[in-house]
């Protein structure tokens, strides 16, 4: 059989050219298509919506946890991109560009009602999710801040950057969701000050 142009389609149509999204990636689209219709996510019923077995779903991401925690995280990282996308015309300093994206994100995640909504419906559950290691979205947070903190050319040398951009998101949280931790009101804002001071510190402003 020739192959090449002028070759006919197979018995089940022409080809596609877009190629259809892997299995895994399609379960995490139904997840968040509930997440932000405020449906629980219930892996029995992701399971069989999917048309795969709950062990398959168990064995794939371990835990209800780093589902729900890999739906907020396409969220966040999708926040990410339109926070970027807006300030990247702006040609100050990265570590200025740093702190004001952080902190247009700080508010930006406090205010998505979908994800308030998670957090209010059960607190202990939803930070689990959104500030522990019993998911996913703290440690690409890390990876996140991390990675803009490599971006800063004064940063002092004798700082771990991992050490930095863990502490950086940790102060993040204790703000962004004060109103869960400590019955404070949430303070995106102060959240943006600390991580200001945590920066300029660290690459030697005062």
């Amino acid at each position: 059989m020739v192959s090449g142009e002028g070759s006919s389609p197979g018995p089940e149509g022409p080809l596609s050219s877009t190629p259809p999204k892997p299995v895994r990636e399609r379960i995490i689209d139904l997840a968040h298509r509930w997440f932000l219709d405020g449906r629980r996510i219930d892996m029995q019923q992701l399971a069989r919506e999917s048309g795969i077995g709950r062990a398959t779903l168990y064995r794939w991401w371990g835990s209800r946890e780093v589902v729900i925690g890999e739906v907020v995280w396409r969220i966040i990282a999708e926040a990410i991109g339109r926070v970027e996308a807006r300030d990247a015309r702006l040609s100050d300093d990265p570590a200025g560009r740093f702190v004001r994206n952080f902190g247009t994100l700080a508010e930006t995640v406090r205010t998505f009602e979908p994800l308030t909504r998670f957090v209010a419906e059960d607190p202990e559950y939803g930070l689990r999710v959104l500030t522990s290691g019993y998911s996913v979205v703290q440690g690409r947070m890390i990876d996140w801040v991390a990675s803009r903190l490599t971006d800063l050319p004064d940063l002092d040398p004798r700082i771990e950057v991992r050490d930095l951009a863990y502490s950086i998101v940790r102060v993040g949280e204790a703000f962004v969701w004060s109103d869960i931790i400590t019955g404070d009101p949430p303070q995106s804002g102060k959240a943006t000050a600390m991580v200001e001071l945590l920066v300029s510190a660290a690459s030697g402003r005062r």
